[in-house]
């Protein structure tokens, strides 16, 4: 499963997409908007097209880097509220430690390479009382 969403990334779904019998783990990563001071949300945008050919190319790399047996990337576009998760990454393999290091592998190559971009949405002017 590779995809660029507006919709809410369903997490049962992109588990269920790695899940296999011959995977002894499966690892999630949930990158989700924090609340830093003064932020209520994030928009984040992508180049749609290219953003999935290099999520396809990441994960044709951590199959063969990490003995990854399945992997997914959903990542979603639009405005994100604080709170909401605005990427998330399964991999399955046969052991736990292929599977985390191939998902946090990803995950840094996702901020490096990939063409999302994230900004700040602008506050709403408060009126004077």
């Amino acid at each position: 499963m590779i995809e660029i969403t507006r919709r809410r990334i369903d997490v049962g779904a992109v588990v269920a997409s790695v899940r296999r019998e011959d995977a002894g783990a499966i690892v999630l990563f949930l990158g989700s908007v924090r609340a830093d001071s003064g932020v209520a949300a994030l928009d984040y945008e992508a180049y749609g097209p290219m953003a999935q050919k290099v999520f396809a190319e990441l994960v044709d790399r951590a199959r063969s880097k990490f003995h990854v047996l399945d992997m997914s990337i959903v990542h979603r576009v639009g405005r994100v509220p604080v709170g909401g998760d605005s990427v998330a990454i399964a991999c399955s393999a046969a052991h736990r430690r292929e599977a985390f290091d191939a998902c946090a592998w990803t995950m840094d190559e996702v901020k490096r390479v990939v063409p999302i971009w994230k900004s700040e949405p602008p506050h709403p002017k408060r009126r004077s009382r």
